[in-house]
């Protein structure tokens, strides 16, 4: 087994970052018709070598053998886990790379077409970690946990977007309940954060902000993901019009905790959306929400930036330059991208969406009544 500092040193002697050590090992592959997993999951995957959250198969091994020679397996270090403890290390991997595949392409579904056209697989891949988790041993216990965390999650959030909110309490319960199994506080924290969104737009705003809070107090947490709970505490302040201040506050300290961020941790969190441009979109809607004449250019700078990808996104973006147009008293131009994104909204199933263009629209005036 190869040891993760000797990956990260040899990488480092070459001058490599993560992303050329990753070019290097596609082109060895490509070269010696090997198979190679995604580039996004390949990213996470080196990430946890070198952390050593996991040891590359005797596959990947082989790989990382011929593009860095120096990982010769002549020059093991001293103490290397024995054969045994390599292949179960191995096969945790190998599981991990399995499950996160899964929830990725849930993942990928929602975001492009919306809650409706993932939600059956997403729930369903719920289902079965459960009780894969129920039938598994040994270390594969708590990867399936981990991979049970981020799809309950997931699921709770699909089922929050077409308005069925038995099941997304369910669900983040059910979320909740595998970061415990796991012992992962990174996940427990992030379904946290994503719950207290739920509960802040059914009324429960101070159960909210407690919960947020517990969330970003816990122990250990990458600063992303800190970053990310600041800014969903600026949402719920913001949504719920509970202390403009407090908002503020919330989404400058993100916006620093974000700035400080390391570069890898985002393959370790692969159910996070947070970066520069995600953040400036994510200011954008609180700006919005706060009437700030700001939220239009942050906004219509964080939607030139927005992959494609990111459709429903991109819905939302929409509704808050509707809604800054509303806040400016631009009643024609509100009208107008209202219009333009009702289709794409309904397209996408989000009853959250839906809601919010029916209530921005209530605010439109005619042109006469505008005089």
């Amino acid at each position: 087994m190869i040891d993760g500092a000797k990956i990260r040193s040899a990488r480092a002697a070459r001058g490599w970052s993560q992303s050329d050590l990753m070019a290097a090992m596609r082109t060895q592959a490509v070269r010696n018709g090997w198979t190679l997993m995604r580039p996004d999951s390949l990213r996470g995957a080196v990430s946890r070598w070198e952390n050593d959250r996991h040891a590359p198969d005797h596959h990947y091994s082989r790989l990382l053998r011929a593009v860095m020679p120096e990982l010769d397996r002549n020059e093991r270090l001293v103490g290397e886990p024995n054969v045994a403890a390599s292949v179960s290390a191995a096969t945790e991997d190998s599981l991990h790379s399995v499950l996160a595949a899964h929830v990725d392409s849930c993942r990928a579904l929602d975001r492009r077409f919306g809650a409706p056209a993932a939600r059956k697989q997403t729930t369903a891949h719920v289902e079965s970690l459960d009780m894969l988790w129920r039938n598994t041993f040994g270390a594969d216990k708590r990867t399936v946990a981990y991979a049970h965390a981020e799809a309950a999650s997931l699921a709770a959030w699909q089922d929050l977007d077409v308005g069925d909110l038995v099941s997304a309490s369910n669900h983040y319960a059910a979320a909740k309940l595998a970061a415990a199994r796991a012992e992962d506080p990174v996940r427990l924290a992030h379904t946290m954060g994503e719950e207290a969104i739920m509960l802040a737009e059914t009324g429960r705003v101070r159960q909210a902000v407690d919960q947020v809070e517990v969330a970003t107090a816990a122990q250990q947490l990458p600063t992303l993901l800190r970053s990310w709970l600041w800014a969903t505490r600026a949402q719920i302040h913001a949504g719920a019009n509970s202390d403009a201040r407090a908002a503020r506050r919330a989404l400058t300290r993100a916006e620093k905790l974000l700035a400080t961020t390391k570069t890898a941790e985002a393959p370790e969190l692969p159910f996070l959306s947070h970066n520069p441009v995600h953040f400036a979109r994510w200011s954008g809607h609180v700006l919005a929400l706060l009437s700030d004449s700001a939220a239009g250019p942050v906004t219509r700078d964080a939607l030139s930036q927005l992959p494609s990808d990111f459709v429903r996104a991109r819905a939302a973006q929409h509704l808050d330059l509707a809604q800054d147009a509303l806040n400016g008293q631009r009643h024609a131009e509100a009208a107008g991208i209202l219009s333009a994104s009702a289709e794409s909204i309904d397209g996408l199933g989000s009853v959250r969406l839906r809601r919010r263009h029916r209530l921005l629209s209530g605010r439109v005036r005619s042109p006469a009544e505008t005089v």
